[in-house]
């Protein structure tokens, strides 16, 4: 009992702790960031000990170049303390063929003057007493022998000058002088040093023989010269060290930085992968504060590089460098941490520019290379040198310094210096400033002892300075990496302005908050002829619901009793949207620029795209909206501009009554707020239990329930079992399944679920639509979807959007009624049983063929003609329109009456389907917007017995027009949102011939009607005689040597085929050489240009023709030019150059067909 008292006594306090920090919004999300840090570094261990053991593999590689370079000097006497020097013997003079660069060649060895009887007595002496054969010829003068020298530059190795006191008379001799080739001479491996190989020789033997000449003429030495001993030898003085500079504190720099870039590239890569991979944007949506997520960051890479500091200090104390051992721990862990700072916060600012995580790769080779090259050049003294920072200025100084690799040279240099030998004292902490001295001039400098004692008398940055540098760098760097992530746009394209930190908005943002945009809608913007366009009456009468609402929000309105009194719903909804508009204005090098010009587009251009045109929709509590329409009508748009992550660009959302376009309420919206995306964003290395604890905390979930909750998550989204496992091993479905449960995450009031379901199976899905159908109590539920069953089920109501716009609002009931072809009847005869024999199953096949022939009679003498649209071996299928809805209630109960004539034995009545309402609305949009443009354009449909028509969009039926063949078209949409044609079945009978009638009183009335599509290609001559082959109906060609457009006029030949009849350069909005004026077609939309008639061609065949017996258009080539036509396919041209080129109505086709 005592000792659980004592836990309780010791763990309350701790708890208490706890309770306070994670009370903090910053805290909880600080924490929960770090944590999701650490555990993606452990998952990724090879890559986290990879950047930690990187520095010892680059130190061990110095040690090796160290030991080589130490094994060199030892047998060299300037790298050690001289006191006693050896003293060795002066050889004798060389022959001259010893020499490396003469060699083999005619060559003498001396050459003297003046040529008289002493200098030839003493040099006759010098070469008979010298051990090699050599030789010495006399010349008058010294300006004899220097011309001699100069004629000759390699065929004399020496010269001796003798000097007399008085030329005239040469009979005293007061000196001599030696003239050699002091030139240090290689070849191949050979070293000759100029001194010892002959001018000591020279020098020795010279004046030995004067010595003897001299006692020779002098009488009372003259016995003597003979016995003469010559004993000369050389030496160095004494002398301590005499190395200035230290090998590893040139070589350790740049090897610590290409150890540090592993880190560097490491950060950049999952950085940047964060952000493409919209983890970052999902993060957001949650809630997390920007300070939360790159504080994170910061207290992590402080965390890596305080334990690789410590790090690569015990390593360089392992290998026993000097510069290690010798050199104070601080100074250098300092060094090392400090500099990994600071390249930590420049690979974040770096990151700020770059959108793919593969291109940070290339950038962090690229650093690394600039630092390699820098710190190559810091070697030699540039720009650390009194020189450089006084007589250049210090500009050059500075800049270096904005490059942490640039200061980590220049520190390894200073700590290099200070330990060149074994007897140098090194740098202790204190000297971090004072051993740094620029006092050029010797006698100003003090004494010191340079055993105990490091002064540097040309330094001008000492290691304390630098340290002040790098803590600067890494501040610096951190607060411009935050601001140019926030002033670059986005992968959304949203972005802050220029000069946002000076808004007081920003720091303050529920002081400053920005008024909502209820009073500010314009429904005067958007694109032309949106105002005036129909509009569904449900949907206008959501509109005016939400007109009044606004009003009433606006303080516009009545008293609450007037407007309760006309029936406006003044309950506050849980989303209230009012004319949402969402344009993306048009960038023209948005491809060339990686969208950072994004702020210069205009919304105004015509080919600005609307993503959405004005959204007038209410969504109350406990209620599940449904949002469905074909891909590219503004679904995932409006998610995202009602979660935060697009701006609208007019009208207003409130959720919960907080207004989506103030940055100061999206923190209270986020709050209440759950987001399943369209894309799963989950980090591979984390498990799926790690993902909802770390959003939970995120989200402001208590750290004591967290846990508890992501359990009982993962329990409701049947996910318990694979809990622990990491998501990069989960199928598609089970990451739905998790993203779902993230989104449920803090029992949101409002929740988002783009697409849910995607990629489950039948199992999990139904799963999931249970949970979806017990989250829906007392929160409000958004759903996108392109499962009509799902939306069908689980929707209270369903909105379909198309083309940016609100097509249709209400329950799926009310959408069926409204916007179903009509009813579906199936109707099943039962074939007569009992028979055994083959002669009764012959005779009961042929009875069930009758029964099926009546009914279908009976079907088509009560319902005008109806058709079965389907019919298998157990039912039979008819689709009853709406026009006959009133036929059909007698019509069922004659067939009740008559039905066990018939042999009728179950009849099945429902109404058509959601998806067919869905294609309807879809094929209805597509319509309208072809006829806003102006342009139906015609698609190819392959018929059944395989001819390919043009049939124009949506039509219902078509008629070949070579056989007379009625057949009708299924449509539906692709995955661009276009319609396209899904079935084509033949139509008999009376629907045949009801389709024959209609498709000729349009044809009477002028309207498009399907046609044979043309096929195949042509060749085309233009005016300077290129040939090309394009396909036919091809409006626009570009000439692929001169890029000049040209403007295709198509007819048709003798022989029946398509044919160019005219070829016309085209200059947008200019004129042809021709008179002709050629303006721009009025601009129209890119999508319904996709299949314009005749298909662009995706290359062309050029051949070289020209002359006036080139090929015409339409006409066979000749032999030669068909050859060249079969084997000449050279170039493939990019076709948006040639649509930036072509009128508007033209960029579509081509682009669409680009993207094809």
């Amino acid at each position: 009992m005592a000792d659980h008292h004592a836990k309780r006594t010791t763990c309350g306090p701790l708890t208490t702790l706890m309770d306070w920090l994670m009370a903090s919004v910053f805290m909880s999300q600080f924490c929960a960031l770090y944590k999701k840090n650490y555990l993606v570094a452990v998952r990724n261990y090879r890559a986290t000990l990879l950047r930690l053991i990187a520095p010892f593999l680059f130190l061990v590689l110095a040690l090796v170049i160290d030991k080589a370079i130490q094994a060199n000097d030892s047998r060299q006497d300037n790298f050690a303390d001289m006191t006693t020097p050896n003293i060795e013997s002066i050889g004798v003079i060389p022959s001259c063929h010893d020499d490396l660069y003469i060699g083999s060649n005619n060559c003498t060895e001396l050459l003297y003057s003046p040529d008289n009887a002493i200098t030839r007595a003493i040099m006759g002496n010098v070469t008979s007493r010298n051990a090699v054969p050599i030789t010495a010829s006399p010349l008058a003068s010294q300006d004899a022998v220097n011309a001699y020298l100069l004629a000759y530059t390699d065929n004399v190795i020496a010269a001796v000058q003798f000097v007399f006191e008085d030329p005239s008379s040469p009979t005293q001799l007061s000196g001599f002088l030696l003239q050699t080739n002091t030139t240090v001479k290689f070849w191949k491996g050979t070293f000759q040093n100029p001194n010892t190989f002959v001018q000591l020789p020279l020098q020795s033997a010279v004046q030995r023989e004067i010595a003897r000449y001299t006692m020779a003429t002098t009488p009372a030495l003259a016995g003597m010269a003979d016995g003469l001993a010559w004993d000369v030898g050389i030496a160095a003085f004494p002398h301590p060290t005499l190395a200035t500079t230290s090998v590893l504190g040139q070589v350790l720099g740049p090897f610590v930085f290409a150890a540090v870039m592993f880190a560097f590239v490491s950060q950049m890569g999952f950085l940047i992968m964060e952000k493409e991979a919209g983890l970052r944007q999902a993060l957001t949506s949650m809630g997390c504060t920007a300070s939360a997520y790159w504080t994170s960051y910061l207290m992590w890479e402080l965390s890596l590089a305080l334990l690789s500091a410590n790090l690569i200090c015990c390593f360089g104390l392992l290998l026993q460098f000097d510069l290690f051992l010798n050199n104070n721990y601080g100074l250098l862990f300092f060094l090392f941490f400090l500099f990994q700072l600071s390249m930590s916060s420049l690979a974040m600012f770096v990151c700020a520019f770059i959108r793919k995580s593969q291109v940070s790769v290339y950038i962090g080779f690229a650093i690394f290379m600039i630092g390699w090259i820098m710190q190559v050049v810091v070697t030699f003294g540039v720009p650390y040198t009194p020189d450089f920072y006084y007589d250049f200025g210090s500009a050059i100084t500075i800049i270096f310094s904005l490059f942490p690799w640039c200061l980590l040279a220049k520190g390894f240099q200073d700590l290099g210096a200070a330990t060149v030998s074994a007897t140098s004292p090194g740098l202790q902490w204190a000297d971090r400033y004072s051993y740094c001295k620029n006092i050029p001039n010797t006698a100003d400098q003090p004494d010191y002892n340079p055993r105990e004692e490091y002064i540097s008398f040309d330094c001008v940055m000492p290691l304390g300075t630098i340290y002040i540098i790098y803590f600067i760098l890494w501040i610096g760097y951190f607060v411009l990496a935050i601001y140019f992530d926030a002033i670059i746009p986005n992968e959304y394209g949203v972005r802050q302005p220029f000069w946002y930190p000076l808004l007081p908005s920003y720091w303050a943002p529920e002081r400053f908050a920005k008024a909502s945009a209820l009073s500010k809608i314009d429904d005067g913007m958007g694109p032309d002829g949106e105002a005036g366009a129909d509009r569904d009456e449900d949907v206008a009468e959501e509109e005016a619901r939400m007109r009044e609402l606004l009003m009433h929000r606006t303080g516009a309105a009545g008293t609450t009793t007037e407007m309760a009194g006309k029936g406006a719903n003044l309950e506050r909804n849980a989303v209230e949207v009012f004319g949402l508009k969402r344009v993306f204005p048009y960038v023209p090098c948005a491809a060339s620029c990686g969208g950072c010009c994004c702020a210069f587009g205009s919304s105004k251009d015509a080919r600005a795209f609307w993503a959405i045109k004005g959204s007038w929709i209410g969504i109350p509590e406990n209620q599940l909206f449904c949002l469905l329409g074909p891909n590219g009508a503004g679904k995932s748009t409006t998610i995202n501009c009602l979660t935060g992550v697009l701006p609208a660009s007019n009208g207003e959302a409130l959720v919960y009554g907080h207004p989506v376009t103030s940055a100061a309420s999206m923190g209270a919206v986020r709050s209440m707020m759950g987001v399943c995306p369209q894309f799963d964003v989950l980090w591979g290395e984390l498990s799926g239990r790690e993902h909802l604890q770390i959003y939970g905390s995120i989200k402001g979930i208590s750290w004591k329930s967290v846990a508890g909750e992501a359990d009982d998550l993962m329990e409701r989204v049947k996910l318990t079992y694979a809990a622990a496992q990491r998501t990069s091993a989960y199928s598609g479905g089970m990451k739905r399944r998790l993203s779902v449960a993230i989104a449920l995450l803090g029992n949101p009031k409002i929740v988002y679920l783009d697409e849910p379901t995607t990629g489950m199976d039948p199992i999990s899905r139904r799963y999931v639509w249970d949970i979806i159908q017990e989250a829906k109590v007392g929160r409000a539920i958004v759903l996108t979807t392109h499962s009509m069953e799902e939306a069908d089920i689980l929707g209270d109501r369903i909105a379909i959007m198309a083309k940016g716009r609100l097509r249709c609002i209400g329950s799926s009931l009310r959408l069926k009624q409204r916007f179903g072809s009509g009813y579906q009847v199936s109707v099943c005869v039962q074939p007569p049983v009992g028979t055994t024999s083959r002669k009764d199953l012959t005779a009961a096949a042929d009875d069930n063929v009758a029964r099926v022939a009546a009914l279908k009679d009976f079907f088509r003498d009560n319902l005008k003609g109806l058709e079965a649209v389907e019919e298998s071996k157990a039912y039979i299928q008819y689709l009853v329109p709406r026009d006959m809805e009133d036929e059909l209630q007698p019509f069922l109960r004659k067939l009740e009456a008559e039905g066990k004539a018939l042999g009728v034995t179950d009849v099945q009545l429902s109404l058509t389907s959601l998806e067919e309402v869905f294609l309807n609305i879809a094929k209805a949009a597509e319509l309208e917007e072809a006829a806003r443009n102006g342009d139906r354009k015609p698609v190819d449909v392959l018929l059944p017995d395989g001819t390919t028509l043009q049939v124009p969009i949506g039509s219902e039926t078509v008629i070949n027009p070579a056989t007379g063949a009625a057949y009708k078209l299924l449509w539906t949409t692709d995955e661009t949102g276009n319609l396209r044609v899904a079935a084509c079945t033949a139509l008999e009978g009376a629907a045949a011939a009801a389709a024959v009638a209609a498709t000729a009183a349009a044809a009477a009335a002028g309207a498009s009607i399907a046609v044979a599509a043309a096929s195949g290609t042509a060749d085309v001559q233009l005016d300077d005689g290129t040939m090309l082959r394009v396909g036919h109906n091809q409006q626009y060609v570009m000439n692929p040597v001169t890029k000049q457009p040209y403007e295709l006029v198509w007819g048709v030949g003798p022989d029946g085929r398509p044919r160019v009849v005219s070829i016309e350069p085209y200059v947008a909005g200019g004129s042809n050489s021709g008179e002709q004026q050629h303006s721009a077609p009025e601009p129209r939309a890119p999508s319904m240009l996709a299949a314009q008639p005749g298909q662009p061609a995706s290359y062309f065949n050029v051949q070289a023709s020209s002359g006036p017996n080139a090929a015409l258009p339409g006409s066979v080539p000749s032999s030669g030019q068909r050859q060249r036509t079969s084997e000449d396919r050279r170039e493939i041209l990019d076709m948006a150059s040639l649509a930036n080129r072509l009128p508007p109505s033209a960029q579509g086709s081509f682009a669409s067909r680009a993207s094809k």
